[in-house]
This record gives C-alpha cells, sequence and structure tokens, in this order.
C-alpha cells in the first residue's frame, strides 16, 4: 500500500488502475482492493488529502477542496480568481465555444482569464478565422473531479461548480475584508 501512496503523491494527477497495478506488480483486481483500503484509511485520518476514485476506474490523491480556499496562496501557480473561475465555469458549460462569443457574453477582460487557464492547461484551445475555439481539457475535469464525458462532466459541473464558486468568492471577501 505504501507504493500506491507514493505514486500517487508523486503522480500529482489522477492514476489509472492499470497504471497503479502496473506500479506494484498486482492483479488490477488486487489494486483496486488495496486502493479502497487507502481510500477508506485516508478517510479515517480526517486529515488534509483525501484519495479519491474518479470517474473511469482513475484514483487521484489531492488536497480536500475545502482547504483550498484557505491555503491556495501556496500552490504553485496560484488559485484562479473569482472571475477566472466564473469564465472557467462559463467555458466548460457552453463548449465548444468561440472565444468571440465568450467576449461577447462576459466582456473583454476575458482575455487575460483565457490565457491563465490555457497557461495553467484547463483550456485547449484551435484557431478558427480571427477567432479561437475553446474547450476544456482532461487535466480540468481530473482536478475537479469531474467525468470526461462532457454531457455527464456539465451536469456535475452545474452542481460542484455552484460550491466551489461559493467557497472562492467567500474566501477572497474575507482577504478584502483583512486588508
Amino acid at each position: 500500500m505504501l507504493t500506491l501512496e507514493a505514486a500517487l503523491y508523486a503522480a500529482g494527477r489522477a492514476l489509472t488502475i492499470e497504471e497503479l497495478a502496473e506500479v506494484i506488480g498486482k492483479a488490477e483486481s488486487t489494486t483496486e482492493k488495496l486502493l479502497k483500503d487507502l481510500e477508506f484509511e485516508y478517510h479515517k485520518k480526517e486529515g488534509a488529502l483525501e484519495v479519491i476514485e474518479l470517474p473511469r476506474n482513475r484514483y487521484v490523491m489531492q488536497l480536500k477542496p475545502e482547504l483550498t480556499p484557505r491555503v491556495g496562496k501556496f500552490i504553485p501557480g496560484g488559485l484562479l480568481s473569482f472571475s477566472t473561475l466564473q469564465t472557467l465555469v462559463f467555458i466548460a458549460l457552453k463548449q465548444p465555444l468561440l472565444q468571440s462569443e465568450l467576449v461577447t457574453q462576459r466582456g473583454t477582460h476575458v482575455y487575460d482569464h483565457v490565457k491563465e487557464l490555457e497557461e495553467k492547461k484547463f483550456i485547449g484551445s484551435e484557431p478558427e478565422g480571427r477567432t479561437k475555439r475553446l474547450w476544456t481539457t482532461q487535466l480540468f475535469s481530473d482536478y475537479f473531479g469531474l467525468d470526461r464525458d462532457k454531457i455527464k462532466m456539465k451536469a456535475q459541473l452545474k452542481h460542484k461548480m455552484k460550491r466551489i464558486l461559493e467557497e472562492q468568492r467567500q474566501a477572497e471577501e474575507g482577504n478584502q475584508s483583512r486588508l
């Protein structure tokens, strides 16, 4: 189980059962049982980290979402601002989406958001005429624990992002009141 834990920690991304089974040299069914045990151990510990199963038999070790607003300044690359997160949600719900449509709906400030989201690899883009076509990436799905299937992901997103946006807004308001 230590090697599974180490692999999840070192990867910094979701890993498939196949990848993890190969690392520990066990059958996929055994690996899945060990992952369930590891997931339970982290849940029982009530620590800052959690091991969770994502859609399509993938597992990830991550910081518990409720802690992210408080420690976000220590995350490499930092957290997304509230307005950038809103832009990301808009893209995810409307994807694929032309950047020109995004600008029409949200304003010219989204050019900076798109640049940041591309740099963080949450969205992908390709030229289309004088604009770009935008969509979310696999990293986006993994980071937010969403299904890769666009229809399922959009349904999950509506529920999950409402909560995340509220937490982010509260964190930013808390930071503003301290200034």
